[in-house]
């Protein structure tokens, strides 16, 4: 060794050599390395090549020295603990370490069992500990120079066990509260082991349970399954499973999923896995859905309509064999709104957009449309699709039904066709009877003003007949009525002076002829005489709906005029038929209760009647 060159000590690739080789020792206590006293030289090449954790610590300042093995077990601290004082490179573990270096430093070789030193573990929580030989090292004068300590890690071995301990307990926690079945076999089918849930599905003890073999709890019928799944299991050394039922002491049997699966000790066979999964529920709910599926079939073959079950999404059909005789399309064609095809062109649009709002807004869905037969031959249909909720609100399946109205649209049409023209024949009347007057008048010499208002009132019969025959298709409002006799009279070109204001209100059929002639009635002296004859007066007719204390729904009506001129309030046609038709004929034929009020600058009637018919409260 002292013919090397210093540059080339210590000896060695490994990397704590490098780092010995490469450190500055000049300005430690042990000087340069390469006036290093041969002992120290031969203590640390003996402490390199030792595959154990070994190191030197020097002197009273415990400067400290180690090779690679111990390098990693300083962890952190490395490689900066390299020619450090101990103490300082491991201050918490200063207490513990040094009555050992004192005992060794005085001659005494030390043996340290279970001992987290401090270089090798400080910092760690869970700190390996070690066995460790602490051997003093002595100079060419006889006197102990440094420590020769070496460690044999055993921590890791200690947490293997502990680990190992730890996971037997918690698969023996997992395998005993499991939900599902969990047993251990044997390879000749024997229990070895059987959790809670295996013993209440076979509904034995878990004494009983271990005295018998799997095939002795088998239902007969389902042995030969159960050999054929075990064989493949052990054969590809991968799980296998099948549903099986299993017998209990009662003579009863319950079916269930069984999963097999081989376990292997030291890469040799040694048992099987068995996790069994209870399908009582499962099969009851099969069970309860085919006996549902059956009684749909058979409702959909013994009714006389088109009847069909969607998904969720409303696009993909599951059930609808009544749909697919009647279209002759087949039941990929009908997936997707495929079902449209075989309808008429003009009704296709609208039905398709009534369904898609139906299923994102999860509402019944209605419609009427014309549907192509497999002979080619359109027929209308009203059909009706309603959501089926879960138990969190959530739509999990659509019904539908489609019932052939043909002939009843038919006759509807045949029936709207008769009304226009009983219409038409009423106005026809109408003129007949105006005219028939009008002759009449002539020979008996009436006045001219009795003339007009005999043709107003005729006119005005002649507008609600209009709307009555239009009522199925658009339902006569109280404001279509205000409105119409207005627009009779021209009053839409006064702007501001009328206001017209009201919630809509949809009126029976039998009340609305002679509203209309009240309030025919009110417009007309109105035009003549009141505020439509002023510049300066405004008109006012509004209205609301109530519940009366029986609980009868109503409607007030008030027709307010302001400013109207005072020099024409006493024409004796605001005395006449009109106030005799508000204040007689109204609570008479309408059961309304009315109230007519004419005062020096404006005129006031209340018009109060009941309804039967609301169609809500949205302002018009």
């Amino acid at each position: 060794m002292g013919s090397r060159n210093s540059l080339e000590w210590p000896p060695g690739s490994s990397e704590m050599a490098e780092r010995i080789r490469a450190h500055d020792w000049s300005g430690s206590p042990l000087g340069s390395a390469g006036r290093w006293s041969p002992r120290l030289k031969l203590a640390v090449e003996m402490m390199l090549t030792n595959p154990l954790a070994a190191s030197l610590v020097c002197g009273p300042e415990r400067l400290l020295i180690y090779n690679d093995a111990a390098a990693t077990l300083i962890g952190g601290q490395h490689p900066a603990a390299l020619g450090q004082p101990l103490p300082h490179t491991f201050p918490a573990g200063r207490a513990a370490a040094e009555p050992f270096f004192q005992r060794a430093f005085a001659g005494e070789v030390i043996q340290v069992h279970g001992q987290a030193l401090s270089m090798c573990c400080e910092g760690q929580a869970n700190a390996d500990v070690s066995d460790a030989i602490l051997m003093p090292v002595r100079d060419e004068d006889g006197q102990v120079a440094y420590v020769h300590m070496i460690c044999t890690e055993n921590g890791r071995r200690a947490r293997a066990e502990t680990i190992a301990r730890q996971s037997d307990e918690q698969l023996a926690a997992i395998f005993g509260s499991a939900a599902v079945g969990l047993s251990e076999l044997a390879q000749d089918g024997r229990f070895l082991r059987a959790n809670d849930e295996l013993c209440r599905i076979l509904g034995r003890t878990r004494e009983e349970v271990l005295r018998l073999t799997v095939m002795d709890v088998t239902y007969p019928d389902d042995v030969p399954p159960s050999l054929i799944a075990v064989a493949e299991a052990l054969r590809t050394n991968q799980p296998a499973s099948l549903d099986k039922r299993y017998l209990r002491p009662d003579g009863s049997f319950v079916w269930a999923n069984s999963r097999i699966q081989p376990l292997h000790h030291e890469g040799e066979l040694s048992t099987l896995l068995a996790v069994t999964a209870d399908l009582s529920e499962r099969r009851h709910t099969e069970e309860r859905l085919r006996e549902s599926e059956e009684r749909f079939r058979a409702l959909a073959n013994l009714v006389p309509v088109i009847l069909w079950r969607s998904d969720a999404s409303g696009l993909t059909f599951s059930e609808n064999q009544s749909f697919l005789d009647y279209t002759g399309q087949t039941a990929d064609e009908v997936q997707d709104f495929g079902w449209l095809a075989p309808m008429h062109p003009h009704d296709r649009r609208g039905v398709q957009e009534a369904f898609v709002h139906g299923i994102d807004t999860k509402q019944p869905i209605d419609a009427q449309f014309r549907l192509r037969s497999r002979d080619g031959q359109y027929r209308w249909f009203l059909a009706r699709q309603v959501p089926i909720f879960g138990g969190e609100g959530q739509v999990t399946e659509w019904f539908g039904a489609a019932m052939d109205i043909h002939e009843l649209h038919e006759l509807q049409q045949r029936q709207a066709v008769m009304v226009d023209e009983l219409q038409h024949r009423t106005r026809n009347l109408l003129t007949v009877v105006r005219a028939i007057a009008q002759q009449t008048m002539a020979q008996t010499g009436p006045t001219v003003l009795f003339r007009e208002q005999f043709n107003d009132r005729l006119a005005a019969l002649s507008r609600v007949q209009g709307l009555l025959s239009r009522s199925d298709q658009e339902p006569i409002t109280i404001r279509a009525l205000v409105e119409m006799e207005l627009d009779a009279l021209g009053a839409t070109d006064m702007g501001e002076r009328i206001a017209v204001e009201g919630p809509r209100v949809v009126l029976r059929k039998g009340s609305v002829q002679t509203l209309a002639l009240a309030l025919h009635e009110l417009a007309t002296n109105a035009r003549k005489y009141g505020a439509l004859s002023c510049e300066q007066a405004e008109l006012w007719v509004s209205w609301d709906t109530y519940i009366a204390e029986a609980g009868e729904q109503r409607l007030a009506l008030t027709w307010l005029e302001e400013g109207i001129c005072r020099s024409r309030q006493s024409n004796p046609v605001r005395r006449g038929y009109g106030r005799e038709l508000i204040e007689k004929a109204l609570p008479y034929t309408l059961k309304a209760h009315t109230d007519y009020e004419l005062g020096e600058n404006e005129l006031r009637c209340s018009i109060d009647l009941p309804l039967t018919e609301l169609a809500g409260t949205r302002a018009q």
